[in-house]
């Protein structure tokens, strides 16, 4: 049988007993718990208290929000160089044919112009189908063509007004469609052309003033 006189200090030895605290990581998740559950508390009574709100005032849900409309141009329509002419001898005078390029470095593009000139040229036998332009190269208004042989070979079967008009359908395919281009060199094979029969491709050519 236990003492009466025992128990008051057994309860004063409880009472002075300090209590000890939690580990330091269990308080730190202890307290990041907390907080995440009063900021849930806030989000969902803030939310709540908009709800009331707006059924109150008769406000919608939903925010309109006004986006600047941005015009989309579709693959299909790529900004070509709309009027690329292409012009050939017909019958004493020329006629003209459109030819669609899309736009890039101007020396590439007379290129590939000018293969297409010889192209429809060789279909009309007016030049050797081995024509070719070997190089294009310009400085400011004024452009160099250097052309294979067989382009000069082309030329040189033709009368002087026949060649006179296969130089100005020429001259007028790269010089209307290439501004600043307004004057014209040849070269053959990378040298100066030397060709003065049945026109002189010693000199550089214009087109001539029109009227």
């Amino acid at each position: 049988m236990e003492k009466r006189g025992d128990l008051p200090r057994r309860r004063d030895k409880e009472q002075n007993r300090t209590p000890q605290k939690a580990p330091l990581p269990y308080r730190i998740i202890a307290w990041a718990c907390l907080i995440a559950i009063l900021f849930g508390l806030g989000y969902y009574g803030s939310g709540l208290i908009l709800k009331l709100i707006g059924k109150k005032f008769n406000i919608s849900g939903e925010i309109s929000t006004q986006v600047e409309s941005t015009q989309v141009v579709p693959v299909s329509n790529m900004r070509y160089i709309n009027e690329v002419k292409v012009f050939l001898p017909e019958g004493g005078s020329l006629s003209v044919t459109g030819y669609k390029l899309v736009p890039g470095v101007m020396e590439e593009n007379i290129s590939a112009t000018l293969e297409q000139w010889i192209s429809l040229m060789a279909s009309k036998g007016l030049v050797d189908g081995n024509s070719r332009v070997l190089h294009v190269f310009r400085n400011g208004e004024m452009l160099y063509l250097d052309m294979n042989a067989s382009f000069y070979s082309s030329l040189q079967k033709l009368d002087k007004d026949r060649a006179s008009l296969f130089m100005t359908a020429l001259l007028r395919t790269v010089i209307e469609n290439f501004d600043p281009i307004k004057e014209v060199k040849f070269l053959t094979e990378g040298k100066d052309a030397t060709m003065t029969t049945p026109v002189d491709l010693t000199v550089s050519w214009r087109l001539a003033p029109k009227s």
